[in-house]
């Protein structure tokens, strides 16, 4: 419920500063244009309902923000982007006392009426201070809000997707509202050197005499004193909490490699890692959203308690065991408990997408393996200018890349100008023999559509040989780091390579192994173009009945 209001009123505030921003947009026109729109964008935001959701939005986005410093148990090992979320929350407030104080607290005391081309030139020509410092809280705020959308938005799928999209709207916006801020400022420091404009201007707003100004001057300062009192009482109270804390007992944590560590009772098993300097992944910043810190407890699951609504639903989304847990939500009892991280340390925010865990763990699983090798490729090179060699291996993958992924295809990796897919993760054997046969065709139409157009620019086309086998193998996520994937173990995978390079052998285009064929339920189809062997497979005991195919276009599928 804590995280829902934190993003609900943020999103709130978020939507309040944007639209405001867009009169500021309409200064790089006039200002006219500027005061034009200030009626229209805050009309809905000057009812009481509008008020309430500003006000109400605002203290309780400070008030949770205060609590999160409260809650917090370490500020050692905080990533930069939280620690600048943190501050730029911080200030937020203090930076808004001013324009809070000279607006909204003179319209609501002395009955004024505050305009742009009055705040305009008050800006940029009587307190450019105060103009400096206006354009300083604009930056801050949205930069402290699109912090808090990018925590939230980058453990989403669509994230990769459209996050430059998003990255842009993030800077055109502001880069707009300042710079018509600027135009419209000077349009204003221009007309104010006319007496008669001013005094027309200060008709429509109204006068503040030296008391009045004191008055709110005086306000501003207690708002301010108000605001540091409130995050001194909160960081004492913190301290005390910590302090008490300490008290209750200490925990052994050990951890699978072996490695011991002890703590007082307080910290999660998140904290208790990154204070022992323990790599253990964590994307969200302790939030219990990404999944990524999640650990197995193999000793002492009864010294936590039991996981909260939220980690319950996070834990579904990545299908986990029951004695898995996230590592920033487990605070463990006093006492002995032993865990295993289930994620590498480098893990991203990716990796606690629900498509991309399905098979992190690793499992058995029947599907059918495909490779795929560019046939003479280094004499077809070696003449080549690295840039019209590099041009080419593009085109070539994605012809063959296309291919695969519109049979239902998953794209393992490229080994030079080779391709490794695999067929059947998610839908089984039977469909992914059919999807591996449909695209050899594919691949084959592809690769002579591809030689017909670059027939001015090679001297012979270019030739593939492709290897296909089914069989039992280990699915999971496999790798280090930014080099994570889905892939494929076994003797299954071995055989498929062995298959394709047959293709020499046979001096066929595809070499695929009669237990596709059967899976597939295409066993009987044969032609003058397709003959079928034993062939003995390096590492296997038995021979193989395999088919060479000369031409895999030619396939029935």
């Amino acid at each position: 419920m804590i995280r829902r209001l934190r993003l609900l009123t943020g999103l709130t505030l978020f939507t309040y500063v944007a639209t405001h921003a867009i009169a500021l947009v309409a200064g790089n026109y006039s200002l006219a244009a500027m005061e034009g729109l200030r009626h229209s964008v805050s009309e809905a935001w000057e009812t009481w309902l509008g008020l309430f959701l500003l006000y109400g939005a605002f203290l309780t986005h400070l008030s949770l923000g205060l609590y999160a410093i409260y809650r917090r148990r370490r500020w050692r090992g905080m990533a930069r982007s939280e620690a600048l979320q943190l501050i730029t929350g911080l200030s937020v407030p203090v930076l808004l006392a001013l324009h809070f104080v000279s607006t909204r607290m003179a319209e609501v005391l002395y009955d004024l009426e505050p305009t742009y081309p009055w705040i305009m030139a008050i800006y940029l020509k009587y307190d450019t201070v105060a103009g400096v410092r206006q354009a300083i809280t604009l930056l801050t705020v949205w930069l402290h809000g699109c912090l808090g959308l990018y925590f939230w938005l980058r453990l989403k799928p669509f994230w990769p997707r459209w996050r430059f999209v998003l990255f842009a709207g993030a800077l055109l916006w502001p880069t707009l509202s300042l710079t018509g801020f600027w135009k419209a400022g000077n349009e204003a420091v221009a007309n104010a050197a006319d007496p008669a404009w001013v005094r027309a201007v200060l008709a429509d707003v109204g006068v503040l005499n030296n008391d009045a100004q004191s008055m709110l001057l005086t306000v501003e300062n207690v708002v301010i004193l108000i605001l540091a009192g409130l995050l001194i009482a909160t960081l004492i109270a913190r301290s005390v909490r910590i302090q008490l804390e300490k008290r209750r007992g200490m925990v052994r944590l050990r951890y699978d490699d072996g490695r011991e560590f002890t703590f007082n009772q307080g910290l999660s098993l998140l904290e208790a890692s990154r204070d022992c300097n323990h790599p253990h992944a964590g994307v969200c910043g302790g939030r219990g959203r990404c999944s990524t810190c999640r650990v197995r407890v193999r000793k002492g699951a009864e010294l936590l308690p039991p996981p909260s609504p939220a980690e319950v639903a996070v834990l579904e989304r990545v299908r986990a065991g029951p004695d898995v847990r996230l590592a920033c939500q487990s605070i463990p009892a006093a006492g002995s408990i032993e865990i295993t991280p289930l994620l590498p340390h480098t893990a991203t925010a990716r990796h606690g997408h629900a498509a991309a865990s399905r098979l992190a763990h690793g499992r058995e699983a029947t599907i059918a393996v495909m490779f795929c090798d560019l046939r003479g490729f280094t004499r077809v090179s070696e003449d080549r200018l690295p840039y019209d060699t590099v041009f080419l291996l593009n085109r070539y993958f994605d012809a063959m890349g296309r291919a695969i992924e519109e049979s239902g295809g998953h794209l393992d990796k490229f080994i030079g100008d080779g391709v490794m897919a695999l067929f059947g993760l998610e839908d089984g054997a039977e469909a992914g023999c059919r999807n591996a046969l449909r695209a050899a065709k594919r691949m084959a139409e592809r690769l002579a559509a591809l030689n017909s157009g670059l027939r001015q620019d090679l001297d012979q086309p270019l030739r593939i040989g492709i290897g296909i086998h089914v069989g039992p193998t280990i699915v999971g996520e496999m790798g280090y780091g930014r080099a994570t994937q889905i892939t494929a173990i076994g003797d299954t995978v071995n055989t498929a390579s062995r298959l394709e390079s047959m293709t020499k052998e046979f001096s066929a285009q595809l070499v695929v192994s009669r237990a596709v064929l059967e899976t597939a339920g295409q066993q009987d189809f044969m032609s003058e173009a397709i003959t079928e062997h034993e062939a003995a497979i390096r590492g296997r005991q038995r021979p193989l009945r395999v088919l060479a195919v000369a031409d895999a276009a030619a396939l029935p599928v």
